[in-house]
């Protein structure tokens, strides 16, 4: 019996090492793990500027992609070396009708193009459309059905984010690994009359 469960046990350490070493030879990489090509994405991510996107939505948009891509804000005396130009659109459509003809469930849907480029020759380095749907319920206070979708949208935009900043690291580590990230620029002090 105990031989038994040890052998198991030996069966299951033993095909979990074998997936692992199938895995990494295949050339699998974890995206956010620790690799050689890891610490080189978040420099790149961090040098990249959000131009401004209409509407309310889309300055939402904007704020959290920021913060996304750039946790710890740009170090001073370097400036961004990528523009990231998103168009977003927006559209509702509710489900669930009941007999009387009124919706008790809306999906939220948020669409994302976005063209990365970079800023010293202006070539477009990649570019994707994202999506992301959100649903709520449509309830009989106009009230909680605005904060409802409020919330439905707020989760769209979190997930769009995100979407884009992982696109935006498989880019760099990927067929945008070879991309210099900007070096930090010393200010020159001003030269003065030694007193």
């Amino acid at each position: 019996m105990l031989f038994n469960h040890i052998f198991k046990r030996l069966t299951t350490v033993l095909a979990v090492l074998i997936g692992t070493g199938a895995v990494s030879a295949c050339g699998f990489q974890p995206l956010y793990g620790q690799g050689p090509n890891t610490s080189q994405v978040q420099p790149h991510l961090a040098q990249i500027a959000v131009q401004p996107i209409p509407d309310r939505v889309g300055q939402i948009l904007r704020s959290t992609l920021s913060r996304t891509l750039n946790p710890t804000a740009h170090t001073p005396g370097t400036g961004p070396a990528y523009d990231l130009a998103v168009t977003l659109t927006e559209a509702v459509s509710t489900l669930a009708v009941e007999r009387d003809a009124f919706a008790t469930r809306a999906n939220l849907s948020l669409n994302a193009s976005y063209t990365l480029t970079r800023r010293a020759d202006q070539v477009t380095l990649s570019s994707a459309s994202v999506g992301s749907v959100s649903s709520y319920n449509i309830l009989s206070s106009e009230f909680a059905t605005k904060t409802a979708r409020d919330d439905a949208r707020k989760r769209a935009i979190q997930d769009l984010a995100a979407t884009i900043r992982t696109r935006l690291a498989i880019y760099f580590q990927g067929p945008g690994l070879n991309q210099p990230p900007r070096r930090q620029t010393k200010t020159p002090r001003p030269v003065g009359p030694r007193l």
